[in-house]
């Protein structure tokens, strides 16, 4: 089995994992002793990488990292008999047959999900996303579980602030198979797709909840329980954060736009953060922030994920 998207699981599957996450964080145990977990990330990383390597440590398993340029096609060190340099030492697909035999699951961060359904096709061991440009899986778990951790059962109405990016998409998913309400505030040029757009709406309605797009900031916030943003540039956008900040400019979650929610509503942020920029500090370092309980339920929630598929 493996985990590439929040669309992999079902609902019991997501709950089990969430109870199953709480279960051991409260009572560790070495389920996952003997269990090698190979971390192959081509983008940086703090949160997924240490909350989840701290996971998998507290129930017994081994981390093994690996630089990217030894597992993502191996380094150039040769060239052909006609003294041209190959593209790659080795194929992903012989690295990942190796790796297959050594360890017992891959953990990947990489640019594209192609990427993963490649090396989900080599590998005879489970696949987890750790971030690609589509999917953001292990944080939407750990979202839903903060969310639980303050409203339990309760449906609620969540709006996120920014631009339609992979934290975004995971975070709809989870949130409307859960049959909570969601909103997506932003700049029209930074929507999800067309095709995005009816694959959401068509979740909200087999799950008889509601979504909301819109280019007001008001509109989008008002009534809501939480505010969500995220950086309005993902990694490898930083060239362009000039350009973007045009068209985001009014999208800053501040203590204004905060006002146009509930009263009391709680703000949540996946983390890096631009202070300033998408949030002020007022929010991100008020009362109802739950940034730092997200953050540790990074954690919390990988156990139950390798947990699952490890066990």
């Amino acid at each position: 089995m493996n985990f590439l998207s929040i669309g992999d699981l079902s609902k019991l599957e997501i709950e089990e994992i969430l109870k199953s996450s709480l279960f051991l964080y409260k009572n560790p145990q070495k389920i996952l002793e003997g269990k090698n977990i190979i971390f192959a990330f081509e983008k940086p990383s703090l949160r997924t990488k240490v909350a989840t390597e701290a996971a998998i440590n507290k129930l017994g398993g081994n981390v093994i990292h690996i630089e990217a340029e030894n597992f993502f096609e191996g380094k150039i060190l040769f060239s052909d008999k006609n003294g041209e340099v190959p593209k790659s030492r080795e194929s992903l697909k012989d690295t990942v047959k190796n790796v297959s035999q050594w360890c017992d699951a891959i953990f990947a961060r990489v640019f594209t999900h192609q990427t993963l359904l490649d090396i989900s096709s080599f590998a005879g061991i489970p696949v987890v996303n750790a971030l690609c440009e589509k999917h953001h899986p292990m944080q939407a778990l750990a979202d839903l579980l903060t969310i639980q951790e303050i409203f339990g059962k309760k449906k609620i109405h969540l709006a996120f602030v920014g631009d339609a990016n992979n934290v975004a998409f995971s975070l709809f998913e989870i949130l409307l198979l859960f049959e909570h309400q969601v909103s997506f505030v932003g700049p029209e040029k930074y929507f999800f797709s067309k095709s995005d757009q009816e694959y959401f709406q068509k979740l909200a309605e087999e799950n008889k909840t509601e979504i909301l797009f819109t280019e007001d900031p008001k509109e989008g916030v008002a009534g809501c329980d939480i505010i969500y943003t995220d950086t309005f540039v993902s990694m490898g956008e930083e060239n362009i954060l000039e350009e973007k900040m045009k068209y985001f400019a009014d999208y800053q979650v501040n203590k204004s736009l905060m006002k146009q929610a509930k009263e009391n509503a709680y703000f949540m942020h996946c983390l890096p953060a631009h202070r300033g920029v998408e949030v002020t500090n007022e929010v991100i370092d008020g009362e109802n922030s739950l940034v730092y309980e997200q953050a540790k339920n990074r954690m919390v929630s990988s156990m139950g994920v390798f947990s699952k598929l490890l066990k």
